[in-house]
């Protein structure tokens, strides 16, 4: 069967019943699960479907914007090395912001040990960070969003200002090289926008499959971004066209760059 022809039974699949299991899939054509993987990776890149931990479900309008629990088990371990790299960007005694996105929720489980002042509109932060005697914990508050578990609107903006911060970690949607990075939710993406202006490192968070995409708010110009860091599938056309708007990509799980940018706003 040729590979098309497989991807169009995949899709078909998907799109009729909302949701496939990779080890279904692997029964059913006879191939392996390294196959079935490229090809939902394949098909996510087209937008024709979301992966999930073992499987893709179907990207349905109303589920771009998913609940926590669903977007945490997307490409797991992809954020996970990704959170892993982008700890070591940190040091003692900085400020730094962590958004509500569900790679920087992972990024909370490995922050290093020493002492850190922590601003965070999550409410799952908050909870992951809460018995941590090492760090100063801050939470914007604001309105709260249960499909989120985090905090926008006037009074989070408001919070954020009142720090000096180091480095904001932000996850996105969506980061294109000339449309910039964009947010499904329209409260999270005014709330990054807000930050931009204020801090001295806007460090993205992004798996592969969200570069090149698109999404409903653009919050900011790729020339905003001081750093990238992203996994080993991201494309060498998109990654050589964001380091030549000036940004670090880092590869987690490959390719390492030395922190060599401090591009301070103000």
């Amino acid at each position: 069967m040729l590979v098309t022809e497989r991807q169009h039974k995949i899709l078909h699949r998907v799109q009729t019943e909302g949701s496939v299991r990779n080890i279904d899939l692997v029964e059913e054509f006879g191939v392996s699960d390294e196959t079935i993987r490229k090809d939902l990776t394949a098909l996510e890149r087209l937008g024709r479907l979301l992966r999930t931990h073992g499987g893709a479900v179907r990207p349905e309008p109303d589920r771009f914007d998913l609940p926590l629990p669903e977007r945490t088990a997307i490409n797991e371990t992809e954020k996970d090395v990704i959170a892993t790299a982008a700890a070591q960007l940190i040091s003692a005694r900085e400020t730094i912001f962590l958004d509500a996105s569900s790679t920087v929720l992972r990024l909370a489980d490995h922050l290093p040990p020493m002492p850190l002042t922590v601003v965070t509109n999550a409410h799952h932060i908050v909870v992951t960070l809460a018995t941590r005697t090492d760090l100063t914990l801050v939470c914007t508050g604001g309105t709260y969003e249960n499909q989120s578990r985090s905090y926008t609107g006037a009074m989070a903006e408001d919070a954020s200002k009142r720090f000096v911060i180091r480095s904001a970690f932000l996850g996105v949607d969506a980061l294109d090289p000339e449309r910039g990075a964009m947010d499904v939710n329209h409260g999270h993406g005014v709330l990054k926008e807000r930050l931009l202006e204020r801090v001295d490192r806007v460090i993205v968070l992004a798996d592969s499959t969200k570069l090149g995409a698109r999404s409903a708010y653009r919050f900011a110009d790729v020339k905003d971004i001081d750093i990238l860091v992203t996994d080993t599938a991201a494309s060498p056309e998109l990654v050589s066209r964001f380091e030549a708007q000036g940004v670090q990509v880092i590869i987690a799980g490959g390719r390492t760059a030395a922190l060599k940018k401090d591009k301070r706003k103000g």
